[in-house]
């Protein structure tokens, strides 16, 4: 009687059950793994009884949960079964990097490379004193794996627990290639004259791939149990979750992102208070164990196959490898007639190999209009709009020209006013951190060497602020400074009866704090003084910003505050210069700002009764220029038209409302004021309420293309803060698309404020102001693009350096989105959206 292979059986259920919830989640569960269940009633049996009761988080099982919620209310079941794909292949490329580093070395070792036996004996002696979970606790605690996307973090871990793990599994390798070496068959390929080459690739290869296959799986184990002991110290893979937009302001670390080994890091805590939320832990701990014990089962019984007497997998190993032989290929091709069936079956089988590589597999339903954004930008960029300041009647005209655009092709618009008055327009009515336009202005400082430089407004810095005191007093004319610019240092230097301008070192970041940037209303507040001990009272102050060289409009302040660039901003670190400041009367704000919607009201819905609708924003303002005006900052704006175009051309009607959204005062990312575009739109005015209250938005914005010569598109993503909507699914089906479009991707997500990143903007160098703002309310928002390209609003800002190609991959994406992505409509139509034939 033939004898049942349990071991092989039972693995190979568990993994088939395993890789079904990998890659089919929705059929195990409708919920989302990232969504956060706000306190309710809930129902659940006790003492035999169905009850209800009203619970909070972590939430018990219930008739809804069915493993309950963990403390920020996600459930339980739903992470899991999203988390086993993540989780696979974190435990799948461990084993296999572990196998790629230990297959040769074992190999070659186990031939009598006393080196490499060496390094091996040298790694498990190490790895004997120092435990490898110490060791990976210890490099996996760095920085630079802290928050790492989950895609790149499942690889970065896996390196390290395979550089930390390999050399068990090369002596294992090392002392099978031996005994396969000391068989009397290998003397007899030895004598008729086989290379070691040979004899590797048709005897030691063959015998090693039974064991290593089995062998592959136990590390597989191995590895997901370093995994769970890692989460249990707080280490795991993936992005922690936003702790301040979150409704549960965790005190720990939580991961966001789907994976078993973070639904333990807080299981010592949990286990201390086991009886009131046990499910918390007792599920991830049973998952893990499953998964581990039956990825064992399934090595050991693959082993227990392959030493069967009757097994002829060596053999077949052995064939198969031959018949790969480029030789025998070609002999066979020379007598077809014989070989035919053979040749026939190898030519199709790389046949379709290629073509599987190389054959299109994705195709948009609508091809996104670059030539129509280049033309929209390239309008929005001419001299006659001078950048389109917000405030100026050039903004004023650029956004009639938005206007007109939207009403041509039948959006509902609405405009809505951004007042920079407190009443009639004057001086004294300008509110703080107004706009306003400064054509000319020069600087002259004479060093303490004798040496004299003359400095150019727009060329050699620019004048981010413009003292309230100074404006009310000068009514008309030219503003004219005398004193001497001065660091904290040389201050003891600067006479009494002089006027001293404070040099002041600052990094961006400092600036653009909500709570701590010098340039708001809350600053205001006080005196200009500077110094210690004896305090100056100053007007005018130098602000040094490394590597900063980007022109701005001004704003009403406190202070004037001037930003030098290069090589003034260099000849500043010398500390003391006598200064002479002239620049021509700033002009006030000749219009309010105005952020312009176009409503497209999707099938049975209206502008009354919008639905679910799906906002997609981008900024249209920019920096007062005269010459050549910079195109950067007018791409926002040239997409969404492009993109407004081509939806309200599609022939039939999109599932659900799309608003298009054009932001004024939004450029400038140093002040910090109720009256930029998104933010005025969303705390003063409170649209984003209006917009819940109607059904709920999802939020898009397109950002910049930036000027470097990349292929890399920028995505930033936050899941849902409020309603029950698939924000998981919508984003993976996302990623899904640029996948197949295959667009290269960066994605951020999770941000910060207290970003600990080296680069200069902190966070917003991911992310604008305008999604931080929109995202508190929505289902799901996403920034597409540059949030802060490098070099906009300088000298490299030009038409011809632009990038095309991300500018129509921003657009592309968003399109593909509207028309393709199923999760995000709902409805499953996408596939029959077109575009109406032009007449």
């Amino acid at each position: 009687m033939k004898r049942v292979n349990f071991p092989l059986l039972i693995g190979s259920v568990i993994l088939m059950v395993l890789l079904a919830l990998s890659y089919f989640p929705e059929v195990f569960t409708d919920r989302d793994p990232i969504h956060e269940e706000p306190p309710r009633y809930i129902e659940y049996e006790k003492d035999g009884e169905i009850v209800e009761e009203l619970s909070v988080n972590p939430m018990r099982p219930n008739t809804i949960n069915l493993m309950g919620t963990d403390d920020a209310g996600r459930d339980i079941f739903a992470r899991l079964v999203y988390g086993t794909r993540n989780t696979m292949r974190l435990g799948f490329f461990i084993a296999l990097f572990r196998m790629i580093i230990a297959l040769p070395i074992g190999i070659f070792a186990g031939m009598g490379r006393k080196t490499l036996s060496r390094i091996i004996g040298f790694f498990n002696t190490f790895f004997s004193a120092v435990p490898m979970l110490i060791f990976s606790y210890i490099v996996l605690n760095f920085n630079y794996f802290y928050r790492m996307q989950m895609e790149k973090s499942i690889v970065a871990f896996a390196v390290v627990l395979a550089l930390v793990g390999w050399s068990k599994l090369a002596g294992i390798i090392e002392d099978v290639t031996k005994r396969i070496m000391a068989e009397d068959f290998i003397e007899g390929e030895l004598a008729i004259g086989k290379t070691k080459t040979q004899i590797i690739f048709q005897n030691v290869l063959p015998h090693l791939i039974p064991h290593g296959a089995s062998q592959f799986f136990k590390e597989m184990a191995m590895g997901l149990f370093l995994v769970a002991q890692l989460a249990v110290l707080y280490v795991f893979v993936g992005t922690t979750r936003e702790v301040g937009a979150m409704a549960f302001r965790a005190n720990y670390r939580m991961g966001l992102e789907p994976e078993w080994g973070g639904m333990l890091s807080r299981i010592t805590n949990d286990v201390m208070r086991f009886e009131e939320v046990w499910w918390v832990s007792l599920f991830p701990v049973l998952f893990f164990a499953v998964a581990i014990m039956g990825i064992n089962l399934l090595g050991e019984g693959l082993r227990l196959e392959f030493q069967k007497r009757t097994s002829r997998v060596i053999s077949t190993i052995r064939k198969g490898i031959a018949s790969l032989s480029p030789k025998l290929f070609y002999l066979q091709i020379r007598d077809i007639r014989k070989y035919y069936k053979p040749v026939l079956l190898k030519a199709g089988v790389f046949a379709f190999v290629l073509l599987y590589l190389f054959m299109p597999r994705y195709q948009s339903i609508v091809d996104y209009d670059i030539d129509g954004a280049l033309s929209h930008l390239d309008a929005l960029s001419d001299v006659r709009y001078k950048g389109r300041a917000s405030g100026t009647e050039g903004g004023y005209q650029a956004g009639e020209y938005i206007l007109s655009e939207l009403n041509s092709l039948g959006y509902q618009t609405e405009v809505t006013e951004i007042p920079f008055y407190d009443g009639e327009p004057s001086p004294e009515t300008l509110k703080v951190m107004a706009p306003m336009t400064v054509q000319q202005g020069t600087i002259s400082l004479t060093f303490e060497n004798g040496t004299r430089k003359t400095y150019k407004l727009h060329e050699d810095f620019t004048i981010f602020t413009i003292a309230r005191e100074e404006l009310l007093r000068t009514a008309e004319g030219e503003f004219h400074y005398r004193g001497t610019a001065s660091t904290l240092e040389n201050l003891g230097k600067v006479s009494s009866e002089k006027s001293v301008f404070p040099i002041k070192e600052h990094y961006i970041r400092e600036l653009l704090s909500s709570t701590g940037s010098p340039f708001s209303v809350e600053k205001m507040r006080g005196p200009n003084s500077f110094g210690e001990g004896e305090k100056r009272e100053f007007m005018v102050q130098f602000m040094l910003l490394d590597e900063y060289s980007s022109i701005s409009n001004a704003y009403l302040h406190k202070t004037t505050t001037i930003i030098p660039f290069d090589e003034m901003r260099e000849d500043l670190y010398a500390g003391y210069a006598e200064a002479e400041i002239t620049f021509s009367h700033p002009e006030l704000p000749a219009h309010s700002g105005r952020i312009i919607q176009g409503f497209l009201p999707g099938s049975g819905f209206s502008k009354e009764k919008p639905g679910e609708t799906i906002v997609i924003g981008g900024s249209y303002d920019g920096v007062y220029e005269t010459g050549v005006i910079s195109p950067q900052s007018a791409a926002p704006a040239a997409a969404l038209l492009t993109l407004a175009k081509q939806t309200a051309e599609l022939e039939k009607p999109l599932s659900k409302s799309v608003s298009f959204v054009f932001w004024d005062n939004q450029y400038e990312i140093k002040k910090n004021t109720n009256e930029e575009g998104s933010e005025y739109f969303h705390r003063e005015l409170l649209k984003t309420i209006d917009l819940v209250v109607s059904g709920g938005y999802y939020y898009y914005e397109l950002n910049y293309p930036g000027m470097e010569d990349t292929d890399t598109l920028n995505i930033v993503s936050f899941p849902a803060q409020g309603g029950r909507k698939p924000s998981y699914k919508i984003g993976r089906r996302m990623e899904n698309l640029m996948t197949d479009m295959k667009i290269p991707y960066r994605r951020f997500q999770s941000i910060f404020y207290d970003t600990s990143t080296s680069s200069s903007l902190g966070v917003y160098d991911m992310v604008t102001r305008s999604v931080l703002d929109m995202r508190l309310n929505g289902f799901f928002s996403v920034g597409i693009g540059s949030s802060q390209p490098k070099g906009m609003g300088t000298e490299m800002d030009q038409r011809e350096k632009l990038n095309v190609l991300l500018l129509n991959r921003i657009g592309q994406v968003m399109l593909d989105n509207l028309t393709m992505n199923e999760e995000l409509m709902e409805n499953g139509e996408s596939s029959e959206l077109k575009l109406e034939v032009a007449k």
